[in-house]
């Protein structure tokens, strides 16, 4: 009866499979609502970031501007208060020099006052006006009710002063207009006052026609006008003025003391304070405008006059002295006026705009200039400036601050201070146009930055989340896949490499196992047959070792090919000679049934890296050379399209359509029957052309020629021109690279023909040349040195043991000491150093070595002169030669003698040391 079948049960599994399926998506659930939670947090803290930043941002920005703001206002409002009272301190100074020379000339003259006149007044004047920036100065005697009639006699009989003031005013004028290249305004012409000119009052005028008045009269400014009544003195009559009136007597004798420029009230206050006074602000009566621009037009501001002739205008009185006594009396004024807008002219720089002065006085008035630059403007009465500026007021007492400066540390002996009778305060501030120059909208374009930025950086953050979320969905969906691509890429590399090594080392395993049972016989290789099944079991483990070395040596080229590590060194390079001649050498060595033929232009020299171009070609040859059974294997050189191309054609089966797509791909299989190739060769071709900027591809439409042999061809490109060449041949088709070239046959006959492996170079002229079997490089035994010690440094016994076996097969006499690491042989080299030292990289030990390039680091600073010699399977030729090495091999080391001699022999010559040492 039969079993019956096992019960399978698929719930489990199914359970399993739905509990798994439940407890991931539970999982992902779960993350995707800690995602969104975190992505809402980000977002959260985005926008109170945006918030906050662009808040801060404008509340920094606005404050600086308006710190900015502030302290070029405060630094002009200090401009414009200090240097308005050096103005008005100026002012001041000029009156006070003045008032001294008129009281030092009645003292030097001896002369009592009132009865002075000031010689040249009207130059002197001049200079009072240029220094003050006053446009008239009057000089005023204090004439009393008792010195009345005396004054009158004294002014009538020196009236002609201001006939000599006058010619001097205007010969300067006249002068001074020439040198500015324009016409005098007033011909100087006398114009004299009639006597019909008034006709108001009872003026006392000369009939003489001079229209002078001997009398002190008055102008009906405070009083009648007319002549001033008896005993209503002190009276202040105008004496000497700058500059000269056109109608030039108008003022003399005009008594001071009863107009608005002085006043009886102010006049007394003088007299008792002995102090300087300013007088209110006016604004002239249209009455006054004509006499007034007259008397602008003579002065210095005569370019100036429409500006200043409606402008506010205040008198300075300054006191002169009758002597130079601290108790010294009164005994006339200087009355000098000057404009507001002069005042406020010039305070500040051209880059200040928009600054506003408030005047106040005890008079009862409050009017406002704007300052801009240079310019000063009048607001007119009142007070013009913006409330909201109050915070920013500057203001000062100008009597204070000239009193400040009026001190003993800052005057003169004779300069006083103005009288605190009339005080005037003056405020600074600044006005919209001067906030304007600091107050932008830049903090406003700032935050609106922030705000877009911290925006636009909200928007790639959701949308990199969407990306990222969606990409790892994808991804997702992806990675099994990718990983069974990768694993199924590390199962094909682990085939490939235990397919490819496993052969050859299993052949060398089962061969070497023949040779240890036939040399373990009692009586071992007593008979020709079994030496020569041992000598064949040798070749075997020999061959294969050779195969897997080359193997190992293809695949660290193709990395370093794949990391762009071969160092490519470009020298002219002559393609037959050092290129073709080289890999048939090589291939002569092989048994074969094919030709090797070398068809080249003679002197084809190209630049190009000569040690890589010809492994490229071996490569090529060789991979020919398994295909081969019958023909040639043709390595050719021509020039198409000026540039250099190596053809490397066989008359092999050719590559299968199928095989063709891949075929520099790595880790391809062989196409031989035996699949004697590791796959690495053509892929190693291509990277090597790659770093040497050529190219190679197969010939897709080659024909070899031989019946049963399509063949292939692969063709190498250079992309580079000749140089040097002494005949080019044409070459535009391949049908004419035989035509005139040189061609070069290497015929390697059957071994069955037992003949001599000879090969035979064909020219032109049918010149035999026999080239020997071994490479002509290798140096006989007798050229070696007979006595040499050397060091051979490797943490490997059994390296060791072999080296100095097969150093000893070819100079059995030489010395030589081996030593397991760095350390070791830098004790050697102390006492006696050794003519050749072998140094390993890798030397492994419990306690760290130095390496080799560190031992010959420490070598060369110990000053050991031997030759050094770098060893590893890693190419590291670079590292050894910037150590102080001279030369460097890859292992395995050669044990052949004929190889090793021809090492050793390459090593002494380095130095130029070998012929020395045999002799």
């Amino acid at each position: 009866m039969a079993s019956p079948s096992p019960k399978i049960s698929t719930t489990p599994t199914s359970r399993n499979e739905d509990e798994n399926s439940l407890v991931t998506t539970s999982l992902a659930q779960a993350e995707t609502r800690w995602v969104n939670c975190l992505r809402l947090a980000v977002i959260a803290v985005l926008l109170l970031a945006t918030i906050g930043l662009s808040a801060g941002v404008y509340l920094y920005t606005r404050q600086e501007e308006q710190d900015k703001f502030e302290a070029h206002f405060e630094d002009s409002a200090l401009q414009v208060i200090e240097n308005f009272h050096d103005l008005v301190d100026r002012h001041i100074g000029a009156a006070s020099s003045l008032s001294t020379d008129i009281t030092s000339y009645a003292l030097d003259k001896n002369l009592t006052f009132p009865f002075v006149t000031l010689p040249d007044f009207a130059l002197k004047g001049s200079n009072f006006r240029i220094h003050s920036g006053s446009h008239v100065v009057h000089w005023l005697p204090l004439v009393t009710d008792e010195r009345r009639g005396e004054w009158q006699d004294f002014a009538y009989e020196n009236r002609e002063q201001i006939d000599d003031a006058f010619e001097v005013d205007l010969y300067q004028r006249t002068l001074q207009d020439q040198q500015l290249g324009r016409q005098t305004q007033n011909n100087g012409s006398r114009h004299l006052q009639q006597q019909g000119d008034k006709e108001k009052g009872n003026l006392t005028v000369l009939e003489d026609g001079t229209g002078y008045h001997p009398r002190i009269w008055n102008n009906a400014a405070i009083t009648i006008e007319g002549d001033a009544p008896d005993d209503s003195g002190p009276y202040l009559p105008a004496w000497q003025r700058s500059p000269i009136s056109p109608i030039k007597q108008d003022l003399l004798n005009l008594n001071f003391a009863n107009t608005g420029v002085v006043g009886p009230g102010v006049f007394k206050a003088m007299l008792t304070s002995k102090k300087a006074v300013f007088r209110n602000a006016f604004v002239p009566i249209p009455k006054q405008l004509k006499n007034l621009e007259a008397n602008l037009r003579i002065s210095q501001y005569r370019n100036s006059v429409s500006d200043l002739l409606d402008g506010l205008n205040t008198f300075l009185l300054y006191p002169v002295f009758e002597s130079f006594q601290p108790d010294a009396e009164v005994t006339g004024v200087l009355a000098t006026s000057i404009y507001w807008n002069v005042l406020f002219s010039h305070l500040v720089p051209s880059t200040t705009r928009g600054l506003i002065c408030v005047i106040e006085n005890s008079f009862n008035q409050t009017f406002s200039y704007r300052i801009d630059g240079p310019e000063a403007t009048s607001l007119g009465i009142g007070d013009h400036h913006d409330p909201k500026f109050d915070y920013l007021s500057m203001s000062m007492s100008v009597n204070e601050y000239l009193e400040a400066l009026s001190s003993p540390q800052n005057r003169a002996y004779n300069t006083v201070p103005l009288s605190r009778d009339t005080e005037y305060h003056i405020r600074v501030y600044p006005s919209q146009d001067t906030a304007d120059e600091f107050l932008t909208n830049k903090p406003a374009l700032y935050t609106a930055i922030v705000i877009l930025g911290f925006s636009f950086a909200s928007f790639l953050f959701l949308v990199f989340s969407y990306v990222v979320e969606r990409r790892q969905r994808i991804m997702l969906e992806k990675v099994v896949e990718n990983a069974k691509r990768v694993a199924a890429a590390e199962r094909e590399l682990n085939e490939f490499l235990s397919h490819e090594v496993r052969n050859p080392l299993a052949s060398a395993m089962s061969a070497c196992t023949f040779v240890m049972t036939a040399i373990n016989e009692p009586q071992p290789l007593v008979d020709e047959e079994t030496r020569k099944s041992a000598r064949e079991d040798i070749e075997v483990v020999n061959s294969s070792l050779h195969f897997i070395n080359d193997f190992l040596r293809s695949m660290l080229d193709i990395h370093k090919a794949s990391g762009n590590q071969i160092k490519i060194e470009k020298t002219p390079t002559d393609v037959l000679h050092d290129v073709f001649e080289p890999v048939s050498a090589i291939l002569y060595k092989r048994v074969a049934n094919f030709d090797v033929i070398v068809d080249c232009p003679p002197s084809l020299i190209v630049m190009t890296d000569s040690i890589r171009l010809k492994q490229v070609v071996l490569n090529l040859v060789r991979n020919s050379s398994k295909f081969v059974e019958r023909g040639f294997v043709r390595m050719r050189a021509a020039v198409v399209d000026h540039q250099v191309r190596i053809y490397v054609e066989d008359s092999g089966p050719g590559v299968p359509l199928d095989k063709r797509e891949d075929l520099f791909q790595k880790y391809q299989p062989s196409l031989d029957l035996l699949h004697q190739g590791t796959g690495l060769g053509l892929s190693l071709v291509q990277k090597l052309m790659a770093s040497m900027g050529g190219n190679v591809w197969l010939d897709e439409d080659y024909e070899s020629g031989v019946e049963g042999c399509p063949g292939a061809c692969f063709v190498v490109e250079l992309h580079t021109n000749p140089v040097d060449i002494e005949a080019t041949l044409p070459t535009d088709s391949d049908s004419d690279l035989h035509n005139g070239a040189t061609n070069v046959q290497v015929a390697l006959p059957n071994s069955d023909t037992g003949k001599d492996e000879t090969a035979v170079h064909e020219s032109p002229a049918d010149e035999k040349v026999i080239m020997p079997e071994e490479d002509t490089q290798a140096l006989p035994e007798e050229e070696l040195p007979p006595d040499l010690s050397v060091l051979f440094v490797d943490d490997d016994v059994v390296l060791r043991k072999l080296f100095v076996r097969a150093v000893k097969k070819v100079q059995p006499a030489w010395n030589i000491q081996e030593v397991s690491s760095g350390e070791r042989a830098l004790e050697l080299c102390e006492s006696a150093s050794p003519d050749l030292i072998f140094l390993d990289q890798y030397m492994a030990s419990v306690d760290k070595q130095l390496l080799g390039t560190e031992t010959s680091v420490a070598m060369r600073a110990k000053g050991v002169t031997s030759i050094i010699c770098g060893l590893s399977a890693n190419d590291i030729r670079d590292n050894f030669i910037n150590s102080g090495a001279d030369d460097f091999i890859l292992k395995p080391m050669p044990c052949r003698p004929d190889e090793l001699k021809q090492v050793l022999a390459g090593l002494l010559s380095r130095k130029g040391s070998l012929q020395g040492l045999i002799q």
